[in-house]
Parts: structure tokens; C-alpha cells; sequence
């Protein structure tokens, strides 16, 4: 036990030496609406929103909190599936995403491609370059990503996996919203195993329908 735990904190100690894979460790992101909190019902669902990315080694935790519902994505890199839970009030949801599901549910971002640019920019300590992405759809990602933070969970997130590096701020949008994530801070530290393991009781299972 005792050579596993020197172990862990040597690998997340790397994080704060600018090496190139991010073992385990937090990220903690603002969310601002740039576009469409003119609408009550927008503003309702992101105004003062935050968003939290837990890595242990090959598995992620994105967390999305609000005043009117939370959403946890995890994701198993190794095993490339997952699974969502989503709460509004007292009703709790689980869909499972298996056998090629987390793919398709995920299809939205699936060949986006991204160009590189030179322009750099400090946030949470970490330099960052700038990309601009394109979708199937024709939208727009504008995203600083910092090349020395490599999550070893990639694919987390698979809008961003092709970039070589963790996305630290970004803009997205859809249906006439336009959000920015921006990581107030990054922190090498050990997280429990359990936040990355499906709930057997307390939610209601849903199925995935591909649309």
C-alpha cells in the first residue's frame, strides 16, 4: 500500500512539473453564457454553473452543476464506454452507454477537425495554444489547450481528443447559446475510485436511443 500510494503522488506530482500526461488530478471550470441570457430559461439552467473534470489514470468524470440539474459523464478510456447520470429535483436517471453507444451518443463531434494556431495564453498557471474547430454541423469551437497537461483518459470528451492536450478554455454552442468553460484551477491530487463506478441502486435506468 505503501508503494502504491509513493506511486501516485510521484505521477500527479508531474502534473506540476509541466510533463506531458495528466495521471489524476482536478479541474475546476467557470461557466458564462456569451450568447442568449436574454432568455429566462437559459439563464436559469447556466447562470452560475459550474463544471468539474476528475482524471484517475484511464477513466474521467465530467461534472455539470446548476441550479436546475446535475449531469455527471463518465468515461472508461480503456474500454472507450460509459455512462451518464442526470438529476432534475428528486428524479435521478442513468443511461448506460455500451457496446459502440458512447460513440454514437457523442456522433455530434465525431470529425471535427481543429486548426492550430500560434497564439498562447495563460490560465490556471498553464500556457495554452489556440485552436479553432469545425463540426460536421458547421459549428464553430474556439478552444486554448495546454499540450503539457496530456490526460491519459483521452477520449473523455471527444470533441477535444484529437488536440494532444487538456482543453483549459473553450466556447460552445448550440440553438442560438453560446457557453464558455474556463478552468479556475488545476490540482494534482489523488481522487476516489468510487466516483468512477456505476451506481447499482437510486436511479432510474434509461435506454439509449440513437436519433
Amino acid at each position: 500500500m505503501k508503494t502504491l500510494i509513493t506511486i501516485l503522488l510521484t505521477a500527479a506530482s508531474m502534473v506540476g512539473m509541466g510533463q506531458k500526461i495528466f495521471t489524476e488530478g482536478v479541474v475546476e471550470y467557470k461557466i458564462d453564457i456569451l450568447k442568449g441570457a436574454e432568455n429566462a430559461t437559459v439563464a436559469s439552467a447556466f447562470g452560475g454553473a459550474t463544471q468539474t473534470l476528475y482524471i484517475k489514470s484511464y477513466r474521467a468524470r465530467l461534472d455539470f452543476k446548476s441550479n436546475l440539474r446535475n449531469q455527471s459523464t463518465v468515461y472508461d478510456a480503456q474500454d472507450k464506454e460509459g455512462f451518464i447520470l442526470k438529476q432534475n429535483g428528486a428524479e435521478k436517471y442513468l443511461l448506460p452507454l455500451e457496446d459502440g453507444n458512447w460513440q454514437k451518443y457523442h456522433q455530434r463531434y465525431a470529425g471535427a477537425s481543429f486548426t492550430k494556431l500560434t497564439e498562447t495564453k495563460q490560465i490556471a498557471g498553464y500556457t495554452c495554444l489556440k485552436a479553432v474547430g469545425k463540426m460536421k454541423d458547421g459549428a464553430e469551437v474556439v478552444v486554448f489547450y495546454c499540450p503539457d497537461l496530456k490526460p491519459l483518459a483521452a477520449g473523455y470528451d471527444p470533441l477535444f481528443e484529437a488536440l494532444g492536450g487538456l482543453p483549459l478554455e473553450y466556447q460552445l454552442g448550440s440553438n442560438g447559446v453560446l457557453l464558455s468553460y474556463t478552468a479556475q484551477s488545476v490540482q494534482a491530487t489523488m481522487v476516489a475510485t468510487g466516483m468512477f463506478e456505476l451506481p447499482k441502486t437510486g436511479y432510474k435506468v434509461l435506454e439509449f436511443a440513437q436519433q
